[in-house]
């Protein structure tokens, strides 16, 4: 059914599209009857399915003619509901959800990325209904984030336009969703992509049009939105983000994504436990891409030496999650299921660890990890576990002789290791085939540390730089 504020839609063109890494299938097309309601069906082959429906006039006002601004969409994932509905809230939980895939009006792009996006969409909306998906509802979003408000107002904006309350509200929407560079949309779907593109650019514009579109009636006291909450005031950027917990989730150190899009991260206690600095003991917890915990709601993934995750958090090529600890002062290695691969105490080196921190996985699948307190180096070629050896400790000999409290680490694109130092106003540098060939370079008291595409080393301080 395509419905709009809240009205069913006669004479809309709905068209159901496969999406792929090239141009998106057509696979069938239909138009909407009297009282809104369309039948498609196709043979998809568990492809990813969307729905765009353009053009219609409410059928209790068929009179107001076709408002060829009008275009929905609503993705339906790879096994679609039999009922499905397209208005303004699956547009933008759509849209949004979606963003860096549109081409035009067309979704197209890597198939993990497409199946992630699609995941997301119930998180906003109910396909069957139109209406409020679970996430967005839950006790973590409703009222502890302005993401419905948000998400409502997008929706009373793109509505106006449908229902067209004013005269000139399409234009006034288009205008107002008009992108930093390029020419203004030229119906809904393209303005709510615009704005998904760029959240950032004057949000104020959008937010007053709310305002001109539904005007607090003489007498009342609320706006007659057809969405509920609208925002009161303007927001900083037009973003929905959400939260998620579970899983055994408390106080997250550093995260790290699989090969599937899995989020692995290493807590600092665990739930219930009364936190304090002076022990961190937290398990490991794994979300999948849409926010679903798949360790124990309580526990997370204990053992293997695990104890207070800090910022260690690497996948390697077999989607085996390296963590380092900090109240157990080792390295803790799971599969991809959660089991340990390291003995109970995690791999100590005989109980010469100290407080570790960062750890990475290079392209060649070596592993480098960091320890703070003993100012250590610890490499393992190729991942293999059993082939461990801490390079140097202490001060004495390089690269450890540039290190001071090492935090965090990265490889660039000529295969050197940089590493940032909590104690030190400079960032270490070393080949990872001869670690001994250290140089340093100021920057202040390092903790994160990045390595983009262009080899451009970004670095975090703290303590007041």
């Amino acid at each position: 059914m395509v419905r709009c504020s809240p009205q069913e839609f006669v004479g809309s063109t709905v068209t159901l599209w496969a999406e792929s890494t090239g141009a998106p299938s057509r696979l069938a097309q239909t138009q909407t009857d009297a009282g809104g309601p369309f039948a498609l069906g196709a043979n998809a082959k568990e492809a990813i399915l969307y729905l765009i429906a353009k053009g219609g006039s409410p059928a209790a006002n068929k009179a107001s003619g076709n408002n060829l601004a009008l275009a929905l969409i609503a993705v339906l994932g790879s096994t679609p509901p039999a009922n499905v509905v397209i208005n303004e809230m699956t547009t933008v939980a759509s849209v949004w959800t979606h963003a860096q895939f549109f081409d035009g009006t067309a979704i197209k792009g890597p198939p993990l990325g497409l199946k992630i996006a699609a995941g997301n969409v119930p998180s906003f909306v109910d396909l069957q209904t139109g209406g409020w998906g679970t996430t967005i509802q839950d006790p973590l979003n409703s009222s502890q984030t302005p993401t419905m408000a948000n998400f409502a107002t997008l929706a009373d904006l793109l509505s106006g336009c449908a229902a067209q309350v004013t005269a000139n509200a399409c234009s006034q929407l288009f205008a107002a969703a008009k992108p930093p560079k390029g020419s203004a949309p030229t119906d809904t779907l393209t303005a709510a992509n615009s704005i998904a593109r760029y959240p950032w650019y004057r949000p104020e514009r959008l937010f007053l049009l709310l305002g001109e579109f539904y005007p607090i009636p003489s007498g009342k006291t609320m706006r007659a939105v057809p969405f509920m909450p609208y925002l009161n005031f303007s927001p900083s950027a037009w973003v929905l983000p959400l939260k998620f917990t579970g899983g055994g989730y408390v106080a997250g150190g550093k995260a790290m994504f699989d090969s599937e899009g899995n989020l692995w991260v290493g807590d600092n206690f665990t739930v219930g436990w009364q936190a304090h600095d002076t022990l961190w003991q937290g398990n490991a917890t794994k979300f999948d891409p849409n926010g679903k915990p798949f360790s124990p709601i309580t526990t997370g993934f204990a053992g293997g030496g695990m104890q207070g995750g800090t910022f260690g958090a690497a996948v390697d090529a077999k989607d085996n999650a390296w963590l380092t600890s900090y109240g157990g002062k080792s390295i803790a290695v799971f599969d991809k299921n959660g089991k340990p691969l390291t003995p109970p105490e995690g791999i100590t080196f005989g109980g010469r660890l100290g407080l570790m921190q960062g750890v990475i996985v290079t392209p060649s699948s070596d592993v480098w990890v960091v320890g703070l307190t003993k100012n250590q180096l610890v490499y393992f070629p190729k991942g293999d576990l059993n082939q461990g050896r801490i390079v140097c400790e202490g001060r004495d000999v390089e690269p450890c002789k540039s290190l001071l409290g090492p935090l965090h680490l990265g490889i660039d694109q000529q295969d050197r290791i940089w590493v940032t130092n909590g104690m030190a106003h400079h960032v270490t540098r070393f080949p990872a085939s001869n670690p001994s060939k250290a140089e340093t370079f100021e920057t202040g008291c390092g903790s994160g540390l990045g390595i983009d595409s262009q080899g451009k080393v970004w670095v975090t301080n703290r303590l007041l730089d």
